[in-house]
């Protein structure tokens, strides 16, 4: 029986893949062995040979070893989804946000800067959305509505190595989530207790998916090489569609089961390939 390993995420992905080992694991945990051909996985619980990946890492702090990890999975040429190469490319937030504009999809415009004082040569137009380093799930994000908050907010990134995006803030209509998982599209409506929508969500509904950002969504699908994807839009006042970013681990919490259903065929897929 062929071995599939689950990097963080859910606890019950064993109910949608029939017919594998499945094993749970967690990044910040575990230890990777790429050697003689084979893609090891030891944790406490043991060590197990890696035959395929569902790599469920959300929001948590990026390191040198995550990022090693995912070359060593596209090394061993092993089942993932997303696949490893797709993963990287969308790692970093500058390098994700660079392949989307490549896409050409209506990326919101930003400002970035690296580096000490840098921030002092600014002056944005305020309120604005400030976007401290590599860090999704709302983390690393601030918004300074007057020029107190922005000294003050400019003062404390000073204590940080990383980089800053500065983007204008857009009052929105409403944010809208919309997720691919091989051909099937569906988008959700999100509204937060704040201004970020998608942190403490206070409500959110299924929405027929509009038609403009299902195609950007599998515009990006397809330039990234991705089997699932979740990309993030602000419907503007005028009715327009900007996106914010792409998530290549998406949340799945108020989608229907039908989206795990679709991840684990992906993988399945992906495993009888290689069999094959």
């Amino acid at each position: 029986m062929k071995n599939v390993v689950v990097v963080n995420g859910e606890g019950d992905w064993a109910a949608y893949l029939p017919g594998y080992a499945v094993y749970q694991t967690r990044l910040q945990t575990s230890r990777w062995l790429w050697h003689d051909g084979h893609l090891y996985v030891i944790d406490s619980a043991g060590t197990v040979r890696v035959d395929g990946v569902l790599w469920r890492v959300g929001a948590i702090r990026p390191r040198p070893a995550h990022r090693a990890v995912l070359e060593m999975i596209r090394m061993a040429g092993v089942a993932c989804v997303n696949p490893a190469r797709a993963l990287l490319l969308g790692f970093d937030r500058l390098g994700m946000l660079n392949e989307l504009r490549e896409a050409g999809l209506p990326v919101i415009n930003c400002s970035v800067a690296v580096g000490d004082s840098t921030l002092d040569r600014i002056i944005p137009t305020l309120p604005a959305v400030i976007k401290a380093g590599n860090y999704h799930g709302g983390l690393g994000k601030a918004r300074p509505v007057d020029e107190e908050q922005w000294n003050e907010l400019r003062d404390l990134l000073f204590a940080t190595e990383d980089y800053f995006t500065i983007e204008p803030y857009i009052d929105y209509v409403r944010d809208i989530r919309c997720l691919i998982a091989g051909d099937r599209l569906w988008a959700m409506a999100r509204r937060g207790v704040a201004w970020k929508a998608n942190v403490r969500t206070a409500s959110y509904e299924l929405i027929t998916v509009p038609d403009e950002i299902g195609e950007y969504t599998a515009l990006a699908q397809r330039h990234l090489g991705a089997d699932v994807l979740g990309l993030d839009f602000l419907e503007t006042l005028d009715g327009r569609f900007v996106l914010l970013e792409s998530n290549d681990v998406p949340g799945l919490s108020g989608f229907p089961d039908d989206v795990r259903q679709a991840i684990a065929l992906r993988l399945r897929i992906r495993m009888e390939a290689l069999e094959g």
